[in-house]
């Protein structure tokens, strides 16, 4: 059958424009899209395997048409045991004596992106799942090993140990436990009781010895003011005792050099009049001089023991 010329070029152009078309929509389709906070595993939809090595973050990928995502979580998320609403109940479990025990705890976790597609393997997508019952045996196991006392004494110990332990277990579901805390517990009410009067015992004793210390402070610092003050009163004592010894020397040397200069000024007059004289003749000089120099001083002559009267106040 011969086919016109134009009717082949007709064709041709058909297959060309269809080629072109199935191109796009092939290279459209061959695109898939991880969104933000999550891995993607790629998997074949039409043998259903999955990749055991590629798990692609955040974005826009090539995967050809016959590939497509499952989505895992890549941000940090909470399962709790409480009794608040959507949160799992709490725990209930015994302490290492028998006591009945009521934990309310929640951790936070994080996928393993490398191990993302033994995750699958292990659980599906029924993971969290598997996490929460893995929770609650090692969280139980591990609270059974405590008694009732070091839940109030060593309850850092105790949350340490279970996250811990909880850390492991978790690793191998191809999680990672990022942070754990340990809500609140609940005991026995009689056992409670007598923890909290044993508490209130332990706090009046310690307010007994902290009273007893400020006794013994304010003791101390009353003798040491005793003492500072005796010393300073000393001190005082000294300082008054030693000015008073310098004054009175520095008077006793004014004194003897004022009598020193009247001496000499006295010998130099004698001396200067051209008076012979002996010592006591100088010394009876020298004391009728000082007497004429006050006034209202009359002198006696000729009367035995009686050498001067004096008038005047001074």
């Amino acid at each position: 059958m011969h086919i016109p010329d134009q009717q082949r070029k007709q064709i041709k152009q058909c297959c060309s424009i269809f080629a072109v078309v199935l191109f796009i929509i092939i290279l459209f389709i061959s695109w898939d899209t991880v969104e933000v906070v999550h891995y993607g595993l790629l998997c074949n939809s039409i043998s259903k395997a999955c990749s055991q090595q590629s798990v692609y973050g955040a974005g826009r990928h090539w995967v050809w048409p016959t590939y497509y995502f499952i989505y895992f979580p890549s941000n940090i998320l909470t399962i709790e045991f409480s009794d608040s609403i959507n949160a799992n109940p709490p725990l209930k479990t015994r302490t290492a004596e028998g006591l009945s025990l009521e934990l309310f705890l929640s951790f936070e976790y994080q996928l393993i992106k490398e191990e993302v597609p033994q995750l699958y393997s292990m659980n599906n997508l029924e993971y969290e799942r598997t996490f929460i019952r893995i929770a609650r045996d090692t969280i139980v196991q591990i609270a059974s090993t405590f008694e009732a006392n070091e839940y109030w004494t060593k309850r850092p110990n105790v949350t340490q140990a279970m996250k811990d332990e909880l850390t492991i277990e978790l690793k191998k579901a191809h999680a990672k436990c990022i942070f754990f805390q340990l809500l609140r517990i609940d005991l026995p009410d009689s056992y409670e009781m007598s923890i909290v009067n044993t508490q209130i015992e332990m706090q009046n004793k310690r307010t007994k010895q902290f009273e007893q210390e400020a006794t013994k402070i304010l003791k101390e610092i009353e003798v040491l003011r005793s003492e500072t003050e005796k010393e300073i009163k000393t001190i005082n004592a000294e300082a008054q005792s030693e000015s008073y010894q310098i004054l009175k020397n520095s008077e006793a040397k004014a004194n003897q050099y004022v009598l020193e200069a009247e001496i000499d000024s006295f010998s130099e007059a004698a001396n200067q009049n051209n008076l012979d004289l002996d010592d006591d003749e100088l010394n009876n000089y020298i004391y009728y001089t000082s007497l004429i120099k006050k006034k209202n001083a009359n002198i006696l002559v000729g009367m035995d023991n009686i050498q001067a009267r004096i008038d005047s106040d001074s």
